[in-house]
Order: C-alpha cells, then sequence, then structure tokens
C-alpha cells in the first residue's frame, strides 16, 4: 500500500475504504493533529453506518512503510510514527471472527466481505487451488449477482468457475457473500497477521495473533498453536518476545524468541495483547471485564505489570 508524505502545516487527510472510495479529513471539518484518534473513528463509523464497531480500526504507514494501528485513545500527534500531512489512513478490520458469516449485522458482514475479498486478491489470504474455482465463483455472484457476461474460458480452472457460477444463479448478493466468508473462515491463514522472529539457533519463524489464538510457523508449516484460553503472560523487552502457556496439566512453559528490531517486537507484543483481550473478553459471563481462567499478565519491559481484574 502506498503511503505519502507532506510538508504543508494545514491538516488534510484521507481514509481509504474498502470498497475503494476515499473519504477527505480537513480541518474545516474541526480535524487537528490534537484531535483524538477516536474522533476520526467515528466519522468513519457514521459514514458507513457500522454499528459493530469493535471489530475495525484505521491503520497507517510509517516512514519505513511499516503499518500501525491507531489508538483510539491517543491524539494524532501522539501517535510518533505517523506520517503527514497528508495522514493517510486505511480503514478495515481489525479482529477477525471466527464465524464472520455469523454476524447479525449486514453492515457489519458487508465490510467484513469487502475485507476478506481484498485479502484474497492482494495475496494474504492464500487459497488451496481445490477451492480457488468456488471462491471465484462466490465473487462473481457476490459482485455481479445473475448478470452473467458471457465470454470463453481461459483455463480448465476458468472453464469450471464458469460451470460453479452458473450453478449460483438465483442466489442473492448478501446470501453470496455470506457463503464466501463461510467459505475463507475455513482456510489456514483466515485472520492471521504474522510477524518474522527467530528461535534456537537462529531459526526463523512466523508467528501472530488469530481469531482463537497464536499460530507459530516454520519452513511454512504450523508447528505450534496456542489458545488464547492458554495464554497467561506476554512480555517483550528489547528484541526479545516471550509467551507463556498453561498447560492441561497446569504446568506453565515459555517459549522466546528475538526479532531483528526493537519495533518489531513492540508490534508483535501489542498485536497480541490487544487479541488477547479482545477475545477473552468476548467470552465472558456474565460480566465483561471478568477472565474465566487465569489472569493475564500482560508488559513490556517499559511499563509495570498489568493485571486484568478478576
Amino acid at each position: 500500500m502506498a503511503c505519502f508524505r507532506g510538508n504543508c502545516d494545514e491538516f488534510y487527510g484521507e481514509v481509504l475504504l474498502l470498497d475503494e472510495r476515499k473519504m477527505t479529513l480537513t480541518a474545516e471539518q474541526g480535524f487537528k493533529k490534537s484531535s483524538k484518534a477516536a474522533a476520526i473513528l467515528n466519522q468513519v463509523f457514521s459514514h458507513l453506518d457500522i454499528p459493530d464497531v469493535k471489530f475495525f480500526g484505521l491503520r497507517f504507514c510509517d516512514g519505513e512503510q511499516q503499518t500501525h494501528w491507531l489508538d483510539p485513545l491517543k491524539t494524532l500527534s501522539q501517535h510518533r510514527d505517523l506520517v503527514g500531512p497528508p495522514f493517510i489512513f486505511y480503514f478495515g478490520v481489525k479482529f477477525y471472527v471466527k464465524h464472520a458469516s455469523k454476524l447479525k449485522e449486514e453492515t457489519t458482514r458487508y465490510q467484513f466481505y469487502l475485507q476478506v475479498r481484498q485479502d484474497v486478491r492482494q495475496g494474504r489470504l492464500p487459497c488451496p487451488p481445490a477451492s480457488r474455482p468456488r471462491l471465484s465463483a462466490l465473487m462473481l455472484q457476490a459482485e455481479r449477482g445473475d448478470r452473467q457476461e458471457a465470454r470463453p474460458p481461459d483455463s480448465e480452472e476458468d472453464q469450471e468457475v464458469q460451470r460453479i457460477y452458473k450453478s449460483l444463479r438465483g442466489v442473492s448478493r448478501p446470501q453470496a457473500q455470506r457463503l464466501l466468508l463461510s467459505l475463507c473462515s475455513s482456510l489456514r491463514m483466515f485472520g492471521v497477521s504474522l510477524f518474522a522472529a527467530y528461535g534456537e539457533n537462529q531459526t526463523e519463524y512466523f508467528l501472530g495473533p488469530t481469531p482463537v489464538g497464536v499460530v507459530i510457523y516454520r519452513d511454512k508449516e504450523l508447528v505450534g498453536k496456542y489458545y488464547w484460553q492458554r495464554i497467561n503472560k506476554i512480555h517483550f523487552k528489547n528484541e526479545t518476545f516471550e509467551l507463556r502457556t498453561v498447560g492441561r496439566n497446569g504446568a506453565e512453559t515459555s517459549f522466546f524468541f528475538h526479532t531483528l528490531h526493537r519495533s518489531v517486537c513492540k508490534r508483535l507484543w501489542r498485536s497480541c495483547v490487544e487479541h488477547h483481550v479482545f477475545f477473552r473478553m468476548s467470552e465472558l459471563n456474565p460480566s465483561p471485564w471478568k477472565l474465566k481462567h487465569n489472569r493475564l499478565r500482560l508488559h513490556s519491559s517499559t511499563q509495570s505489570e498489568s493485571e486484568y481484574p478478576q
């Protein structure tokens, strides 16, 4: 994604939406660098008429083309890596849900569909060859409906796509979107955010949060999967990341990884912390601020340990 740097003093920004439209942010609208990021988020949510705001956020690129999520509680000026003006933000799903097709609110589900469609098109969500024709056909039905255009197939896969597309005649666009979300939710990399890190003997791994926990890959193979319920400590110090889990017998095990830069380690830590809190809180009953199992210890080397109340 492109990021832009500007030198003008007057506030100006843009929000790139998932349907490829843009929202303009100007000083005349009351925005300035001292504005809370929540003000921009609220503007976007209002524009898109999204009731389930908890799933979404705004990203931005820093000067090294690394992406960060805006913290709604901070002002824009408190985001030290924010480049601008012009300020360029990217609206998207921050917290994927395992069964996105079952989301009740249609506008929320539609934004999930747009995000997943973008993930597929940009290669962030790989699809196995056996599932590609159905996925492509569902995309066609979701975008065109029954308005099918006759064109000669270029390959056997394209011929299969057209066959499945014809079989979907009569399926409404919203239903096709649901079916696409259901299919994509079953893919291995759905909602996965991976960070490069190194383990023992400088072995390269890729790890990060998912809707169900933290996954660890080595040579593109899944070698570890730790569910949120069994993670009780997430910590980083300098370039070292620690993930502590509780086994079925109650024994604790810590896994250590190293990143090339402290900034990468901090982004990995923050991403895991935010996902852990979000998905554990969504499980709680009856109080939304009560953890079912162990207290989660979340901290970095620069802040005191904080515990979420039981």
